[in-house]
């Protein structure tokens, strides 16, 4: 028997066994103090989100189709039961695009946090509790991504794709369901996968996360009480794996260390600078540095070039972003509003900066170059912007490592600079001031309805 039909063997029982086994107290300081600031920039993203315009959209659908008020929509002076505040509140973090991202490149947070804090509150659980169900969803999360970085997912968006298994184990977690019922919560999950990319650039791209966490809960709750799935679900023939990731899937990849290593600390996750996909963040910066170090209006720019990888474009589709949303991953647009505008942040992306003259006058004049192929590393990737000026001056700068990247990582004051930024768009300074006390010590928070008192209102 080979090395990985070892692993593969019991595989979904390692899993369970792992959501039941880790605790609190057995986490190393480091993977703790990232559980919190992530735990806290995915409250940073679900404040700005539940701002934006299919927040509004949201929460109506939600109040027409009613539910047990038991849990708060973020944001809302409005309540629901836990699956749909765990929909809502998914949704609302993935929406701005801002969250942190692991590596290989994923979101983790807005599939997990969600549902942690609809059943935390439903269930009264710690603050303990709560990073102990971020760290295993993290972790789940960003193992089946590694492990299916050579599978053929093309068409799947992952947080659709993968995110509902690690929902379930969050979820399982918060509702401190045994191994067996961990094993049915994540059959059941299995059955819920999926998330097309052909809706990257539209509303429906952000119910993916928020689609997992709700499934993830669901799931739970459905184990627990006492609802059956095929156990296994991740081993067996026509499971998950077999199914849907295929026989590139990497077992050893996936169970070695797991208990022992955490992914939130090695690689550790990149934290966004600019609320856009991940791959915009070099071309922003570049575009961004290059406007803030040289003098020169936008009258006289010639040209605009983005020099990026060519994984970073959008088949010859740059500068055709049909919404502020969809510039969000528009290596054009991104650049040509961090030259016209000198700022990049969340009205960035509005329809109203979209459209508006000074940026689409710049938009004209980009043009998108791809750079010497290199490995898709992002340890190794880089962007360049250049203008051409009309009196003939060339400037150029580059970006090899973003702030907030592994390699560049923000400091504490920039972390709560962007919380500060995202939430007093739905709460006033006093409240954000709470949030960060409580986080900051969540381990020492008796109860999570405390936070989300906080969270379920709108105050600013």
């Amino acid at each position: 028997m080979t090395q990985d039909s070892k692993s593969r063997t019991n595989a979904t029982q390692t899993l369970a066994r792992f959501v039941t086994d880790t605790t609190y107290d057995a986490l190393a300081p480091d993977v703790v103090a990232a559980a919190k600031i992530g735990i806290l920039d995915g409250i940073a993203n679900m404040l700005a989100g539940a701002t934006q315009p299919l927040a509004a959209i949201v929460v109506e659908h939600l109040k027409q189709l009613g539910g047990n008020p038991q849990c708060a929509v973020v944001g809302n002076d409005f309540r629901t039961h836990a699956p749909a505040a765990a929909f809502a509140n998914g949704i609302f973090l993935h929406c701005l695009d801002y969250e942190i991202q692991g590596q290989p490149v994923a979101h983790g947070t807005s599939n997990i946090l969600p549902c942690a804090l609809a059943l935390g509150e439903m269930k009264a659980a710690s603050g303990a509790r709560l990073i102990e169900a971020y760290v295993i969803g993290w972790e789940i999360h960003a193992r089946l991504r590694r492990a299916s970085a050579h599978c053929n997912t093309s068409g799947y968006h992952p947080p659709g794709l993968l995110g509902p298994l690690a929902a379930a184990a969050t979820s399982a977690k918060m509702l401190g369901l045994d191994a067996a019922q961990v094993r049915m919560a994540l059959g059941i999950a299995a059955s819920h996968t999926g998330g097309l990319s052909v809706n990257t650039g539209t509303m429906v791209k952000s119910t993916h996360p928020g689609t997992a966490a709700r499934e993830g809960v669901e799931a739970a709750m459905l184990a627990q009480a006492g609802f059956i799935s095929r156990d296994g679900v991740l081993e067996v023939k026509q499971g998950f794996v077999d199914t849907v990731l295929g026989p590139e899937f990497d077992w050893d990849e996936f169970l070695r260390g797991l208990g022992t290593s955490f992914a939130l600390v090695d690689p550790g996750f990149n934290i966004k600078r600019y609320p856009a996909q991940i791959f915009m963040q070099w071309a922003i910066e570049a575009a961004l540095t290059l406007r803030q170090r040289n003098e020169f209006r936008l009258e006289e720019i010639d040209y605009l070039e983005l020099e990026v990888p060519g994984s970073h474009m959008r088949s010859g589709h740059e500068g055709t972003a049909s919404s502020g949303l969809d510039g969000k991953f528009d290596i054009a647009y991104c650049g040509a509003v961090a030259v016209a505008e000198g700022r990049v942040d969340i009205d960035s992306f509005s329809d109203a900066t979209r459209f508006s003259p000074h940026v689409e006058s710049v938009l004209q004049k980009v043009r998108v170059t791809r750079n010497p192929d290199i490995p898709r590393d992002p340890g190794k990737t880089w962007a360049a912007a250049r203008v051409g000026l009309r009196d003939g001056r060339i400037l150029s700068e580059t970006c090899r490592h973003y702030r907030g990247s592994i390699a560049n990582p923000m400091n504490r004051d920039e972390r709560l600079a962007k919380l500060q930024d995202c939430a007093k768009r739905s709460l006033a300074l006093a409240d954000i001031e709470r949030i960060v006390q409580m986080t900051d010590a969540l381990e020492s928070v008796a109860d999570v309805r405390a936070l989300m008192s906080v969270l379920g209102h709108r105050s600013a």
